[in-house]
């Protein structure tokens, strides 16, 4: 919710805040893992306090102006706040391309997707990666097979159950941070017919 009051969305046009990597309130929207991915600033210091990091910076890429610079430094501060040392680096978004396709030199970038992108484990791009598609090269064998299984899934009940199980693995491995989820409102003149509905 801080990243979207920081963009300016308005409480409306906001999704309520839920773990779902495939849209919350959607067909495939799952609440496993949600434990893990609720914010504690002191819960993820203690965790990390755990782990063998011991101040490397991140380096964190995010294009000048807009969402994701805004989101970027919402998430620079918490993760500041739970013991990271983050180099916010700014540029345009052509840079940060270039710079996303090399597989040094960054550790993470922000940006955001439509819906129709995240609404399921074939479509969306953080999770059903290939290990060598898309930037971050994000490698799971075992997320992999989930979501080959769910592409010959045979019904509506098997996908959900396997959508289940593919963000349960998800939220394990953390390919990517769901950061929130809004709508942007359209308006349409009142001499348009015919204009379908979305259901």
């Amino acid at each position: 919710a801080s990243i979207l009051t920081a963009i300016g969305v308005p409480p409306q046009y906001r999704a309520p805040p839920c773990p779902s990597f495939f849209l919350c309130n959607g067909p495939l929207d799952s609440r496993q893992g949600e434990e893990a991915t609720r914010f504690d600033p002191a819960a993820a210091r203690a965790a990390l306090a755990a782990t063998s990091y011991r101040g490397q910076p991140i380096a964190f890429l995010t294009t000048q102006g807009g969402i994701s610079q805004t989101a970027a430094q919402v998430m620079t501060q918490s993760m500041q706040q739970a013991g990271f040392r983050v180099e916010e680096q700014v540029m345009d978004w052509g840079t940060l391309l270039a710079r996303r396709a090399r597989r040094e030199g960054w550790n993470m970038f922000s940006v955001y997707a439509n819906g129709t992108d995240m609404i399921s484990p074939l479509t969306h791009f953080y999770v059903a990666n290939t290990c060598a598609d898309y930037p971050g090269w994000d490698c799971d064998p075992g997320l992999r097979a989930l979501i080959d299984a769910f592409a010959v899934a045979p019904d509506g009940g098997a996908r959900r159950e396997l959508a289940g199980r593919i963000q349960a693995a998800a939220v394990t491995h953390t390919p990517t941070v769901m950061w929130g989820q809004f709508t942007i409102p359209a308006g349409y003149r009142t001499r348009l017919r015919n204009m379908p509905q979305a259901d």
